[in-house]
């Protein structure tokens, strides 16, 4: 007797015929060598097929779209701003990235490298602020957004340039930094200034 699932049975005899049980019907089978065979191998497709469909089902829906493009690199770009996280940076930039800083009448321009570099000094270093981000004008190969972090004293905005690379993955190509002082003062003739 050989037991196939919890309901089935299937008895053999050599050369005679087979005896096949499902809950409460019977079966009388002419014994063939390949049934017992076939019936594994039909289980064994079953059970591959529910494996792939249970696997695909759960990439499917375990993000969604627009977290797999830019958004996913924004929110990987402010995870890593806030964690000090140097590898997730170096993912989600692109090979020849740069961020501008202005510094009173000059721009400060760093490279990818200097960037995750100087973060990695930083590693394990956790943020004191509050995150958010919003996307300011998007294409299918371009997406500039705005993330801020939003300090006690000040606000600084990053301006994400984010490019679809060769193998359309989105990868951030620049990155403008600048801050907001959350008390600007006035001058006596009403002009701005920042204390940059």
């Amino acid at each position: 007797m050989i037991f196939i699932g919890e309901r089935h049975q299937l008895a053999v005899w050599p050369g005679t015929v087979a005896l096949l049980r499902c809950d409460r019907h019977i079966f009388l089978i002419k014994a063939y060598p390949h049934l017992i065979k076939k019936i594994s191998q039909m289980k064994n497709k079953f059970l591959l097929a529910c494996i792939v469909g249970l696997l695909s089902a759960s990439t499917m829906y375990g993000r969604t779209a627009a977290e797999t493009g830019y958004a996913g690199v924004i929110r990987d770009f402010i995870d890593s701003h806030m964690t000090s996280n140097f590898k997730k940076l170096k993912s989600i930039m692109s090979d020849n990235s740069v961020l501008k800083l202005p510094r009173g009448e000059k721009v400060l321009v760093q490279e990818k490298d200097d960037l995750v570099s100087m973060m990695k000094k930083d590693a394990g270093t956790q943020q004191n602020c509050q995150s958010g981000y919003e996307v300011l004008a998007k294409s299918d190969a371009m997406v500039i957004a705005r993330v801020d972090f939003n300090y006690e004293n000040c606000t600084q905005h990053d301006y994400l340039i984010i490019e679809k690379n060769e193998r359309q993955d989105w990868k951030i190509t620049q990155v403008c930094k600048m801050f907001e002082d959350i008390k600007t003062p006035l001058n006596s003739d009403n002009s701005v200034v920042a204390k940059n």
